[in-house]
Protein backbone atom coordinates (compact mmCIF):
# COMPACT_ATOMS: atom_id res chain seq x y z
CA UNK A 1 0.00 0.00 0.00
CA UNK A 2 1.29 3.53 -1.29
CA UNK A 3 1.39 6.10 1.31
CA UNK A 4 1.37 10.05 1.03
CA UNK A 5 4.22 11.35 1.84
CA UNK A 6 5.29 12.31 5.33
CA UNK A 7 4.35 15.64 6.87
CA UNK A 8 0.93 15.67 4.06
CA UNK A 9 -2.31 13.95 4.23
CA UNK A 10 -5.34 13.01 2.13
CA UNK A 11 -8.48 14.78 3.73
CA UNK A 12 -12.12 12.37 3.13
CA UNK A 13 -15.56 14.21 2.02
CA UNK A 14 -16.44 14.41 5.44
CA UNK A 15 -13.33 16.34 6.58
CA UNK A 16 -13.24 18.16 4.10
CA UNK A 17 -16.81 19.84 4.34
CA UNK A 18 -15.48 20.84 7.32
CA UNK A 19 -12.09 22.18 6.20
CA UNK A 20 -13.84 24.35 3.33
CA UNK A 21 -16.75 25.58 6.24
CA UNK A 22 -13.34 26.93 8.01
CA UNK A 23 -12.16 27.87 5.26
CA UNK A 24 -15.62 29.93 3.70
CA UNK A 25 -15.45 31.57 6.82
CA UNK A 26 -12.50 33.25 7.52
CA UNK A 27 -12.71 34.61 3.40
CA UNK A 28 -15.97 35.86 4.17
CA UNK A 29 -14.40 37.83 7.54
CA UNK A 30 -11.49 39.16 5.43
CA UNK A 31 -13.99 40.42 2.39
CA UNK A 32 -15.71 42.48 4.84
CA UNK A 33 -12.82 44.05 6.12
CA UNK A 34 -12.18 45.33 2.53
CA UNK A 35 -9.40 42.50 1.52
CA UNK A 36 -9.30 41.45 -2.57
CA UNK A 37 -7.95 37.85 -3.00
CA UNK A 38 -4.78 36.99 -4.64
CA UNK A 39 -3.29 33.82 -5.83
CA UNK A 40 0.53 32.85 -6.43
CA UNK A 41 2.45 30.36 -8.16
CA UNK A 42 2.70 26.99 -5.81
CA UNK A 43 6.58 27.37 -6.63
CA UNK A 44 9.08 30.20 -6.93
CA UNK A 45 12.46 30.90 -7.78
CA UNK A 46 15.03 30.02 -5.48
CA UNK A 47 16.54 33.74 -5.97
CA UNK A 48 13.38 34.78 -4.52
CA UNK A 49 13.16 32.63 -1.17
CA UNK A 50 16.96 32.64 -0.45
CA UNK A 51 17.08 36.71 -0.83
CA UNK A 52 18.99 37.90 2.16
CA UNK A 53 16.77 39.02 4.48
CA UNK A 54 14.49 36.79 3.51
CA UNK A 55 15.65 33.28 3.84
CA UNK A 56 19.12 33.42 3.15
CA UNK A 57 21.12 30.77 1.92
CA UNK A 58 20.69 28.44 4.59
CA UNK A 59 16.90 28.26 4.36
CA UNK A 60 17.78 25.63 1.45
CA UNK A 61 17.55 22.78 4.59
CA UNK A 62 14.05 24.08 5.69
CA UNK A 63 12.34 24.18 2.32
CA UNK A 64 11.73 22.03 -0.45
CA UNK A 65 14.58 22.93 -3.23
CA UNK A 66 14.80 21.50 -6.49
CA UNK A 67 15.96 21.95 -9.82
CA UNK A 68 13.81 21.68 -12.83
CA UNK A 69 14.15 20.06 -16.19
CA UNK A 70 16.31 22.87 -17.29
CA UNK A 71 18.42 23.02 -14.23
CA UNK A 72 16.30 25.98 -13.12
CA UNK A 73 16.56 26.55 -8.87
CA UNK A 74 13.14 26.12 -7.34
CA UNK A 75 11.22 25.95 -4.31
CA UNK A 76 8.04 25.61 -2.83
CA UNK A 77 6.84 28.72 -0.90
CA UNK A 78 7.14 28.63 2.76
CA UNK A 79 4.89 31.12 3.54
CA UNK A 80 2.71 33.69 1.96
CA UNK A 81 3.94 36.91 2.05
CA UNK A 82 7.47 36.24 0.23
CA UNK A 83 5.11 35.81 -2.69
CA UNK A 84 3.07 38.77 -2.43
CA UNK A 85 6.18 41.11 -1.96
CA UNK A 86 7.37 40.21 -5.52
CA UNK A 87 3.71 40.31 -7.05
CA UNK A 88 3.98 44.29 -5.54
CA UNK A 89 7.36 44.86 -6.43
CA UNK A 90 6.77 43.52 -9.88
CA UNK A 91 3.37 45.74 -10.15
CA UNK A 92 3.94 49.21 -9.99
CA UNK A 93 0.77 49.95 -10.61
CA UNK A 94 -1.00 48.74 -8.25
CA UNK A 95 -3.81 51.41 -5.91
CA UNK A 96 -2.24 51.61 -2.69
CA UNK A 97 -2.67 50.98 0.04
CA UNK A 98 -2.94 47.42 -1.42
CA UNK A 99 -4.78 45.18 0.83
CA UNK A 100 -5.19 41.69 0.26
CA UNK A 101 -5.88 38.20 1.60
CA UNK A 102 -4.73 34.80 0.22
CA UNK A 103 -5.61 31.31 1.41
CA UNK A 104 -3.47 28.74 0.15
CA UNK A 105 -1.29 26.09 0.77
CA UNK A 106 2.65 26.46 2.23
CA UNK A 107 5.17 23.75 2.48
CA UNK A 108 8.14 24.00 4.93
CA UNK A 109 10.63 20.34 5.11
CA UNK A 110 9.64 20.44 8.99
CA UNK A 111 10.31 17.62 11.74
CA UNK A 112 6.28 16.50 11.22
CA UNK A 113 4.32 16.92 15.07
CA UNK A 114 1.45 18.22 17.23
CA UNK A 115 -0.37 20.57 14.41
CA UNK A 116 3.24 20.13 12.20
CA UNK A 117 2.80 19.18 8.75
CA UNK A 118 4.70 20.10 5.73
CA UNK A 119 2.43 20.48 3.93
CA UNK A 120 -0.20 22.84 5.23
CA UNK A 121 -2.48 25.70 4.45
CA UNK A 122 -2.37 29.11 5.67
CA UNK A 123 -4.78 32.60 5.63
CA UNK A 124 -3.39 35.98 5.10
CA UNK A 125 -4.37 39.67 4.90
CA UNK A 126 -1.98 42.27 4.36
CA UNK A 127 -2.05 45.66 3.82
CA UNK A 128 1.01 47.86 1.72
CA UNK A 129 1.35 51.03 1.48
CA UNK A 130 0.66 52.23 4.65
CA UNK A 131 3.46 53.68 7.42
CA UNK A 132 0.44 53.79 9.63
CA UNK A 133 0.17 51.80 12.82
CA UNK A 134 -3.56 51.88 12.43
CA UNK A 135 -3.04 49.23 9.17
CA UNK A 136 -1.40 46.56 12.29
CA UNK A 137 -3.97 47.43 14.38
CA UNK A 138 -6.50 46.40 11.40
CA UNK A 139 -4.76 43.08 10.72
CA UNK A 140 -5.11 41.79 13.96
CA UNK A 141 -8.82 42.63 14.38
CA UNK A 142 -9.19 41.12 11.51
CA UNK A 143 -7.47 37.99 12.59
CA UNK A 144 -9.58 38.40 15.93
CA UNK A 145 -12.76 38.56 14.06
CA UNK A 146 -11.92 35.56 12.09
CA UNK A 147 -11.50 33.50 15.41
CA UNK A 148 -14.81 34.93 16.66
CA UNK A 149 -16.59 33.82 13.92
CA UNK A 150 -15.29 30.11 13.98
CA UNK A 151 -16.53 30.56 17.48
CA UNK A 152 -13.26 30.98 19.58
CA UNK A 153 -13.84 33.00 22.11
CA UNK A 154 -11.17 32.91 25.23
CA UNK A 155 -7.68 33.92 23.22
CA UNK A 156 -4.90 36.57 23.91
CA UNK A 157 -3.14 38.65 21.39
CA UNK A 158 0.85 38.96 22.26
CA UNK A 159 2.76 41.85 20.93
CA UNK A 160 6.18 42.78 20.62
CA UNK A 161 8.90 44.80 18.50
CA UNK A 162 11.59 44.50 16.44
CA UNK A 163 12.73 47.57 17.04
CA UNK A 164 12.62 46.64 20.59
CA UNK A 165 14.28 43.76 20.45
CA UNK A 166 16.95 45.44 18.32
CA UNK A 167 17.07 47.96 21.04
CA UNK A 168 17.54 45.27 23.94
CA UNK A 169 20.25 43.63 22.29
CA UNK A 170 22.10 46.72 21.74
CA UNK A 171 21.29 47.74 25.63
CA UNK A 172 22.49 44.29 26.34
CA UNK A 173 26.00 44.81 24.43
CA UNK A 174 25.30 41.75 22.25
CA UNK A 175 27.51 42.33 19.18
CA UNK A 176 25.24 43.80 16.54
CA UNK A 177 26.72 40.93 14.10
CA UNK A 178 25.41 38.42 16.39
CA UNK A 179 21.59 39.79 16.57
CA UNK A 180 20.19 37.52 13.77
CA UNK A 181 22.03 34.53 15.43
CA UNK A 182 20.57 35.83 18.75
CA UNK A 183 16.92 36.25 17.47
CA UNK A 184 16.87 32.62 16.09
CA UNK A 185 17.80 31.20 19.72
CA UNK A 186 15.25 33.71 21.28
CA UNK A 187 12.66 32.36 18.76
CA UNK A 188 12.87 28.73 20.50
CA UNK A 189 12.51 30.07 24.26
CA UNK A 190 8.79 28.31 24.46
CA UNK A 191 10.21 24.38 22.56
CA UNK A 192 14.05 24.42 24.11
CA UNK A 193 13.37 26.58 27.32
CA UNK A 194 15.75 29.09 29.25
CA UNK A 195 18.81 27.07 29.88
CA UNK A 196 18.49 25.28 25.71
CA UNK A 197 18.39 29.02 25.22
CA UNK A 198 21.40 30.13 26.97
CA UNK A 199 23.34 26.90 25.88
CA UNK A 200 22.59 27.97 21.79
CA UNK A 201 23.65 31.38 22.73
CA UNK A 202 26.99 29.99 24.51
CA UNK A 203 27.65 28.20 21.53
CA UNK A 204 27.07 31.22 19.26
CA UNK A 205 30.00 32.88 21.19
CA UNK A 206 27.24 35.10 23.58
CA UNK A 207 29.27 35.56 26.93
CA UNK A 208 26.80 34.11 29.12
CA UNK A 209 26.50 37.46 31.69
CA UNK A 210 24.65 39.09 28.52
CA UNK A 211 22.94 36.30 27.42
CA UNK A 212 21.42 36.11 31.22
CA UNK A 213 20.49 40.21 31.01
CA UNK A 214 18.93 40.14 27.52
CA UNK A 215 16.67 36.71 28.85
CA UNK A 216 15.98 38.43 31.62
CA UNK A 217 14.75 41.77 29.62
CA UNK A 218 12.80 39.79 27.35
CA UNK A 219 10.87 38.00 30.27
CA UNK A 220 8.76 40.95 31.12
CA UNK A 221 5.07 40.64 30.50
CA UNK A 222 1.76 42.36 31.61
CA UNK A 223 -0.45 45.09 30.86
CA UNK A 224 1.16 46.67 28.33
CA UNK A 225 0.78 50.45 29.53
CA UNK A 226 2.68 49.40 32.55
CA UNK A 227 5.50 47.64 30.74
CA UNK A 228 5.72 50.30 28.17
CA UNK A 229 6.24 52.92 30.63
CA UNK A 230 8.87 51.04 32.34
CA UNK A 231 10.99 50.29 29.75
CA UNK A 232 10.60 53.62 28.12
CA UNK A 233 12.73 54.79 30.90
CA UNK A 234 14.95 52.09 31.13
CA UNK A 235 16.02 52.36 26.99
CA UNK A 236 16.23 56.14 27.48
CA UNK A 237 18.72 56.96 24.28
CA UNK A 238 18.19 53.78 22.50
CA UNK A 239 16.89 55.06 19.57
CA UNK A 240 15.42 51.44 17.75
CA UNK A 241 13.82 50.72 21.08
CA UNK A 242 12.10 54.26 21.52
CA UNK A 243 10.93 54.05 18.32
CA UNK A 244 9.46 50.60 18.83
CA UNK A 245 7.43 51.71 21.89
CA UNK A 246 5.91 54.93 20.21
CA UNK A 247 4.65 52.74 17.88
CA UNK A 248 3.60 49.86 20.10
CA UNK A 249 1.63 52.77 22.13
CA UNK A 250 -0.03 53.70 18.63
CA UNK A 251 -1.18 50.15 18.15
CA UNK A 252 -2.40 49.62 21.43
CA UNK A 253 -4.23 53.28 20.93
CA UNK A 254 -6.13 52.10 17.68
CA UNK A 255 -7.00 48.56 19.83
CA UNK A 256 -8.99 50.65 22.22
CA UNK A 257 -11.08 51.67 18.82
CA UNK A 258 -11.43 48.37 17.55
CA UNK A 259 -12.59 47.18 20.88
CA UNK A 260 -9.44 44.33 21.08
CA UNK A 261 -7.64 46.12 23.85
CA UNK A 262 -8.52 43.67 26.40
CA UNK A 263 -7.24 40.80 24.47
CA UNK A 264 -3.49 42.22 24.38
CA UNK A 265 -0.55 42.01 26.18
CA UNK A 266 3.13 43.32 25.19
CA UNK A 267 5.73 40.12 25.65
CA UNK A 268 9.12 40.77 24.94
CA UNK A 269 9.96 37.20 24.86
CA UNK A 270 7.98 36.74 21.29
CA UNK A 271 10.57 37.24 18.39
CA UNK A 272 8.84 35.51 15.31
CA UNK A 273 11.33 33.23 13.12
CA UNK A 274 11.17 35.37 10.12
CA UNK A 275 14.46 37.60 9.19
CA UNK A 276 11.97 40.51 7.28
CA UNK A 277 9.93 41.98 10.27
CA UNK A 278 11.23 45.14 10.99
CA UNK A 279 8.34 47.03 13.62
CA UNK A 280 5.57 45.26 15.43
CA UNK A 281 5.32 41.75 15.61
CA UNK A 282 1.75 39.69 16.87
CA UNK A 283 0.90 36.27 17.89
CA UNK A 284 -2.83 35.01 18.87
CA UNK A 285 -3.22 32.11 20.83
CA UNK A 286 -5.96 29.99 22.15
CA UNK A 287 -7.23 28.38 25.17
CA UNK A 288 -7.67 24.85 24.46
CA UNK A 289 -7.45 21.48 25.63
CA UNK A 290 -4.75 20.91 23.01
CA UNK A 291 -1.16 22.75 23.39
CA UNK A 292 -0.59 23.39 19.50
CA UNK A 293 0.80 26.96 20.32
CA UNK A 294 0.27 29.87 18.73
CA UNK A 295 -2.72 29.63 15.43
CA UNK A 296 -2.02 33.12 14.05
CA UNK A 297 1.03 35.87 13.83
CA UNK A 298 2.74 38.44 12.04
CA UNK A 299 4.09 41.78 11.92
CA UNK A 300 5.22 44.72 9.91
CA UNK A 301 8.01 44.57 7.04
CA UNK A 302 8.74 47.59 5.53
CA UNK A 303 11.81 46.45 3.92
CA UNK A 304 10.78 43.68 2.02
CA UNK A 305 9.43 44.66 -0.80
CA UNK A 306 12.60 46.88 -2.36
CA UNK A 307 14.32 43.65 -2.03
CA UNK A 308 12.73 42.67 -4.48
CA UNK A 309 13.42 45.43 -7.32
CA UNK A 310 11.09 47.67 -6.06
CA UNK A 311 10.50 50.91 -4.12
CA UNK A 312 10.34 50.33 -0.25
CA UNK A 313 6.41 49.80 0.59
CA UNK A 314 5.56 50.02 4.22
CA UNK A 315 3.33 46.93 5.01
CA UNK A 316 2.04 44.50 7.67
CA UNK A 317 0.07 41.43 7.81
CA UNK A 318 -0.79 38.69 9.80
CA UNK A 319 -1.27 34.89 8.96
CA UNK A 320 -3.95 32.02 10.48
CA UNK A 321 -2.73 28.57 11.12
CA UNK A 322 -5.27 26.49 9.79
CA UNK A 323 -4.02 23.44 10.34
CA UNK A 324 -4.09 24.12 14.20
CA UNK A 325 -7.30 25.62 13.82
CA UNK A 326 -8.80 22.84 12.51
CA UNK A 327 -7.45 20.42 15.24
CA UNK A 328 -8.79 22.75 17.93
CA UNK A 329 -12.30 22.55 16.73
CA UNK A 330 -12.26 19.09 16.14
CA UNK A 331 -10.69 18.17 19.64
CA UNK A 332 -13.29 20.78 21.02
CA UNK A 333 -16.29 19.66 19.17
CA UNK A 334 -16.62 23.26 17.39
CA UNK A 335 -17.91 22.32 14.21
CA UNK A 336 -21.36 22.71 13.68
CA UNK A 337 -21.70 21.37 10.13
CA UNK A 338 -23.44 17.92 8.36
CA UNK A 339 -21.45 14.93 6.92
CA UNK A 340 -22.54 15.95 3.57
CA UNK A 341 -23.55 18.95 1.41
CA UNK A 342 -26.38 16.26 -0.23
CA UNK A 343 -29.72 17.32 0.82
CA UNK A 344 -31.79 14.33 -0.04
CA UNK A 345 -31.90 11.37 -2.17
CA UNK A 346 -33.92 10.99 -4.56
CA UNK A 347 -35.46 7.13 -4.57
CA UNK A 348 -37.08 5.31 -7.39
CA UNK A 349 -39.49 2.95 -6.06
CA UNK A 350 -39.34 0.71 -8.88
CA UNK A 351 -37.16 0.11 -12.31
CA UNK A 352 -40.03 1.86 -13.81
CA UNK A 353 -39.73 5.11 -12.81
CA UNK A 354 -36.09 5.28 -12.80
CA UNK A 355 -35.94 7.42 -15.52
CA UNK A 356 -38.52 9.94 -13.87
CA UNK A 357 -36.48 9.79 -10.65
CA UNK A 358 -33.55 10.93 -12.53
CA UNK A 359 -36.13 14.17 -13.66
CA UNK A 360 -37.00 14.99 -10.48
CA UNK A 361 -33.35 14.83 -9.54
CA UNK A 362 -33.07 17.18 -12.67
CA UNK A 363 -35.71 19.64 -11.60
CA UNK A 364 -34.46 19.76 -7.97
CA UNK A 365 -30.51 20.83 -9.02
CA UNK A 366 -31.97 23.68 -11.02
CA UNK A 367 -33.56 24.77 -7.93
CA UNK A 368 -30.42 24.82 -6.42
CA UNK A 369 -31.06 21.80 -4.02
CA UNK A 370 -27.96 19.11 -3.76
CA UNK A 371 -29.66 15.82 -4.42
CA UNK A 372 -28.52 12.49 -5.19
CA UNK A 373 -30.57 9.65 -7.31
CA UNK A 374 -29.42 6.22 -7.42
CA UNK A 375 -26.68 5.65 -10.23
CA UNK A 376 -26.55 1.66 -9.39
CA UNK A 377 -29.55 -0.24 -10.25
CA UNK A 378 -30.32 -0.60 -6.79
CA UNK A 379 -33.48 -1.77 -5.01
CA UNK A 380 -35.46 0.68 -2.90
CA UNK A 381 -34.40 -0.90 0.84
CA UNK A 382 -30.49 -0.70 -0.48
CA UNK A 383 -30.89 3.01 -1.72
CA UNK A 384 -32.38 3.71 1.28
CA UNK A 385 -29.61 2.20 2.99
CA UNK A 386 -27.01 4.38 0.86
CA UNK A 387 -28.71 7.23 1.75
CA UNK A 388 -28.38 6.57 6.09
CA UNK A 389 -24.79 5.55 5.88
CA UNK A 390 -23.73 9.03 3.73
CA UNK A 391 -26.29 11.10 6.68
CA UNK A 392 -28.49 12.55 3.75
CA UNK A 393 -31.23 13.94 5.51
CA UNK A 394 -34.10 13.07 3.13
CA UNK A 395 -35.49 11.16 1.20
CA UNK A 396 -37.69 12.03 -2.12
CA UNK A 397 -39.44 8.77 -3.42
CA UNK A 398 -40.79 8.63 -7.05
CA UNK A 399 -42.89 5.79 -7.27
CA UNK A 400 -46.08 4.69 -9.64
CA UNK A 401 -48.35 6.44 -6.98
CA UNK A 402 -46.39 9.72 -6.75
CA UNK A 403 -46.14 10.41 -10.61
CA UNK A 404 -50.33 9.66 -10.63
CA UNK A 405 -51.25 11.91 -7.86
CA UNK A 406 -48.34 14.61 -8.56
CA UNK A 407 -47.24 14.50 -5.19
CA UNK A 408 -43.50 13.32 -4.34
CA UNK A 409 -43.02 12.10 -1.06
CA UNK A 410 -40.60 13.72 1.43
CA UNK A 411 -39.21 11.66 4.31
CA UNK A 412 -37.14 13.29 7.32
CA UNK A 413 -34.65 10.35 7.79
CA UNK A 414 -33.83 11.24 11.19
CA UNK A 415 -37.54 11.50 12.68
CA UNK A 416 -39.06 9.36 9.87
CA UNK A 417 -41.91 11.17 9.14
CA UNK A 418 -43.03 11.65 5.61
CA UNK A 419 -45.46 13.82 3.93
CA UNK A 420 -46.54 14.17 0.16
CA UNK A 421 -46.12 17.44 -1.52
CA UNK A 422 -45.96 18.99 -4.48
CA UNK A 423 -42.27 19.56 -6.50
CA UNK A 424 -42.48 23.40 -5.60
CA UNK A 425 -43.22 22.13 -1.92
CA UNK A 426 -40.37 19.60 -1.83
CA UNK A 427 -38.09 22.51 -3.33
CA UNK A 428 -39.16 25.27 -0.44
CA UNK A 429 -38.75 22.45 2.47
CA UNK A 430 -35.09 21.18 1.29
CA UNK A 431 -34.38 25.03 1.20
CA UNK A 432 -34.34 25.50 4.64
CA UNK A 433 -31.19 24.97 6.50
CA UNK A 434 -32.37 22.53 9.34
CA UNK A 435 -31.36 23.82 12.93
Amino acid sequence: MIQTPRGTRDFLPEVMIRRNWLLDTIRSVFERFGFDPLETPAFESWELLARKGVGGEEIKNEIYYFKDKSDRELGLRFDLTVPMARVVANNPQLVLPFRRYQIGRVWRYDRPGAGRYREFWQADVDIVGSAAMDADAECITAAVAALKELGFRDFQVRLNSRKILNGLVEYAKVPKEKMADVFRSLDKLEKIGEKGVLEELSEKGIEKKKSEELLKLIGLKGRPEDILKKERERLKGVKAAEEGIAELEQVLRKARVYGIDGMITVDFSLVRGLDYYTGPIFEISVKTKQNVGSVSGGGRYDKLIGLYGGKDLPAVGISLGVERLYEIMEAEGMFRVPATLTRAFVVAVGDSVRDEAIRVARQLREKGISVQSDAGGRDMRKQLEYANRKGIPYAVFVGEKELKSGKLVLKDMKSGKQVALDIGSVVRRLGKTDK
